[in-house]
């Protein structure tokens, strides 16, 4: 029989050659994997698988594995340090610009790479692509913008200003492109000179809430899904109002909080306040609040409306559904699967907390907060200005 006083040093003998052995193995894939990365064709290949998939520019879940690659030695301690960190400051300030221009500077990129050039939601009409329905919209918003040849034209917080180019090409308008962050604007400029539009749209630094434009400048002005990230709305819809001309109008198309919103429901409060905090922005506003601002200052409503309701549209969130997005982030098996990547290092440090604070959430939240109707995103509001 074996002493009982020897059995714990068994034990313990055991468990470190196990450990020894589980150590061995994580650092053999792990070289294996940096040996592999490392190789310049193995992105091609990726890329060029990504690109046999049907619509390759748009939303595909091969996108992950392209993203996989090409963030494969990026400092996501350091990124997600730093996003909380802003949004702290933005929850205690009011000052939310640095977050979204931190959390911009990775999702730029990111969004373009998973979703193409489109970062926003529109109506899903039946028998379409996703492409056409963006295609479509575009369509819509000269419509409302009511855009005419020679007009000058403001799109505010543009991203990479995709939707002002397509105005720009429908319309025949002159289209001005504001955005904070650097790599937009360096992108923006990159994709006027590659669209040939360099005589009609350019792209301007600065920020909404103090635009660097003299009273009265734009014949209309116009944002999608950028003023989610304004803590001080009434301030922006006022310098929208300043800049534009006599006659001149204000269309804005965004997320809102709905009438349905309970906030004293946790399950509302849940989803709703993980779109703002994944994506570093303040609190998402109700559409009451746009009336009230656009009144203050003298602005006309002259229409709002939602484009899901026409006929034969789906959903606005229903793109993540039918694509399979929604169903991946939703299986706990991701999640354990990219926890076990990154403690093999073929993950690199803390992507697990960038997927679930970045990729899993707000992308989830949007379709759970769209089903239960609390947020609608796709309102389009328009007003003229007297």
């Amino acid at each position: 029989a074996v002493p009982l006083l020897y059995v714990p040093f068994v034990a313990r003998d055991g468990f470190d050659a196990m450990q020894t052995i589980g150590h061995g193995l994580e650092l053999v894939v792990s070289k294996t994997w940096s040996v592999v990365t490392a190789i310049p064709v193995v992105g091609s290949i990726l890329t060029r698988v990504r690109s046999l998939v049907p619509d390759a520019d748009d939303q595909n879940i091969v996108s992950l594995f392209v993203l996989l690659w090409r963030y494969r030695l990026f400092d996501f301690t350091n990124f997600m340090r730093n996003h909380r960190e802003a949004l702290k400051r933005g929850q205690e300030t009011g000052d939310f610009v640095p977050g979204v221009c931190n959390y911009y500077k990775v999702m730029a990129d990111i969004i373009t790479l998973a979703s193409g050039p489109f970062w926003h939601f529109v109506p899903m009409t039946k028998g379409l692509t996703r492409k056409q329905c963006h295609d479509q919209f575009h369509h819509t918003m000269a419509k409302y913008l009511d855009a005419k040849q020679g007009e000058n034209i403001l799109e505010f917080g543009c991203g990479f200003g995709e939707i002002g180019r397509q105005v720009a090409k429908i319309s025949g308008a002159n289209v001005t492109g504001l955005t904070m962050a650097d790599e937009e604007i360096l992108g923006g400029n990159e994709r006027i000179k590659e669209a040939g539009l360099e005589s009609q749209c350019k792209m301007v630094q600065g920020n909404y809430h103090s635009m660097p434009f003299k009273d009265n400048s734009f014949d209309k002005i116009f944002g999608v899904y950028t003023l989610k990230y304004s803590a001080h709305l009434s301030e922006a819809i006022a310098e929208f109002a300043r800049c534009l001309k006599p006659g001149g109008r204000l269309v804005s198309y965004e997320i809102l909080v709905s009438d349905k919103y309970n906030k004293e429901d946790k399950q509302h409060r849940y989803y709703v306040d993980n779109i703002s905090h994944s994506t570093c922005m303040p609190p998402l506003w109700p559409a009451t609040a746009f009336r009230e601002a656009a009144s203050r200052v003298g602005l006309v409503l002259k229409e709002e409306t939602d484009l899901c309701a026409a006929p034969s549209t789906g959903t606005w969130y229903s793109c993540f559904e039918t694509t399979g997005i929604y169903s991946l982030l939703m299986s706990s098996l991701t999640f354990r699967l990219v926890k076990v990547g990154e403690a093999v290092r073929i993950l690199p440090r803390s992507f697990a907390d960038f997927y679930d604070s970045c990729l899993l959430h707000p992308t989830t939240d949007f379709v759970n907060a769209g089903r239960l109707g609390i947020i609608t995103g796709s309102v389009m509001m328009v007003w003229e200005k007297p």
